[in-house]
């Protein structure tokens, strides 16, 4: 159907016309239908590669040692590298991913900020990440609501299998309106949730999933190589980044974007959080002069 300028989904109709556009009507329902999504084309082959490579130089360097993609066997378990977004400006361009970023907006809105960026860095016989939804932080353990608070980009920056600790997900899990019990949670192969799903997929894709969704990593075997991805996790303005962008984003980078752009907004730039004296500026993207403010 065409979609007109309709006033009741005045924020919609533009986001929606764009996910037409960029094909991802299927993504769209397969989001809505079972919590997630895969993009199989989300990074060409260069743009992988070099955030791979850039998310191993920031591990070597919080190492202190040089790693081997395909054949480790030193860094044995799983590490969290934190705070990624500065390091490289390749990170900005897998922020800004088209495809991604249109079916987090269609999620949280145009007003939602980035809360993360990490990568979750597995070698050898890394345990397993235990299902969970990230609703949950900082909310009631029941009850949560059908609304996506919260949502997550994933990319794969190297294959992910089962046995090489891809991620999992239990597909609708985002209807359950809770976290998982402590009998749910588990993926070690003796006691592993029967409903969980390896998302096993080529680098390069990525995964979106709305903020209930239960989700975690399969352990991995003791295989020499390195499981590596992006993780980037986006928030509505009313929830608390993990990452401290507003306060910490370089003049230089937000002037190289614009300070009225998609970037300045992810950052939290544009919100009206914050004030002391001088009140809240109700001019910006984040106050009632402003309509995607509650899209």
């Amino acid at each position: 159907m065409e979609i007109g300028d309709w006033r009741a989904t005045r924020d919609l109709n533009d986001l929606y016309q764009e996910i037409r556009e960029l094909g991802l009507e299927t993504k769209l329902a397969e989001l809505e239908a079972f919590g997630f999504t895969v993009i199989e084309d989300a990074l060409d082959a260069p743009l992988c590669e070099s955030l791979r490579d850039a998310v191993v130089a920031e591990a070597e360097r919080r190492l202190a040692r040089k790693l081997d993609v395909e054949n480790e066997t030193v860094h044995e378990g799983y590490k969290l590298i934190p705070y990624l977004l500065f390091k490289d400006p390749v990170f900005e361009a897998a922020l800004l991913n088209p495809k991604p970023l249109a079916l987090i907006t269609y999620l949280l809105g145009k007003s939602c900020v980035l809360s993360s960026m990490t990568s979750h860095f597995k070698g050898p016989n890394g345990g397993e990440i235990p299902l969970h939804s990230d609703s949950a932080n900082g909310m009631p353990p029941t009850g949560l609501s059908p609304v996506s608070h919260v949502a997550n980009c994933n990319y794969a920056l190297t294959d992910y299998t089962r046995e090489g600790g891809a991620l999992a997900i239990v597909p609708g899990s985002h209807r359950f309106f809770r976290q998982p019990t402590r009998h749910e949670i588990r993926l070690e192969p003796d006691r592993a949730n029967r409903d969980a799903v390896a998302i096993e997929v080529p680098a390069g894709a990525a995964v979106v999933w709305h903020g209930n969704t239960w989700h975690g990593s399969f352990p991995r075997d003791a295989t020499p190589g390195l499981r590596i991805n992006l993780a980037m996790y986006f928030c509505r303005q009313h929830i608390q980044p993990q990452e401290a962008y507003k306060a910490n984003v370089a003049p230089d980078v937000l002037e190289r974007h614009g300070k009225d752009s998609r970037f300045a907004t992810l950052m939290g730039s544009r919100s009206f959080y914050g004030w002391a004296d001088e009140g809240p500026d109700l001019n910006g993207l984040g106050g009632p002069a402003g309509r995607s403010w509650h899209a």
